[in-house]
């Protein structure tokens, strides 16, 4: 995801849109991306799924991730939430924690089959 085509794609979009903001250099991050594309998968038809390599795309890094990665936003409409990193130190992102809530987000505002 470049910024270039971050309003376009992201808050113009007519789906919801999970970016994950990461870079090579992070542990977290690179377990993250094959949980995203599996999320991806499922929620094909109403959620896009992108990266943003925060190495590359400083200006979106200082924008929505300046304080460091992995960050996870999610948009509907062209607002974003921040999916807050699980405070429960024995957790973090994970495919369950990233399920439950796009589940418990998305209920009312799009439909997931």
């Amino acid at each position: 995801m470049k910024i270039d085509n971050f309003e376009e794609e992201v808050l113009n979009s007519s789906k919801a849109s999970l970016v994950l903001f990461s870079n090579e250099g992070c542990p977290l991050c690179v377990n993250l991306k094959p949980i995203c594309s599996n999320l991806a998968k499922e929620y094909l038809e109403v959620i896009n799924f992108f990266a943003v390599d925060t190495f590359e795309e400083k200006q979106l890094t200082k924008i929505f991730s300046d304080d460091g990665v992995p960050t996870i936003y999610f948009f509907v409409d062209g607002d974003g939430t921040e999916i807050p990193y699980p405070a429960d130190k024995n957790s973090g992102y994970d495919e369950k924690t990233l399920r439950n809530f796009l589940n418990l987000y998305t209920r009312g505002k799009i439909k997931i089959k």
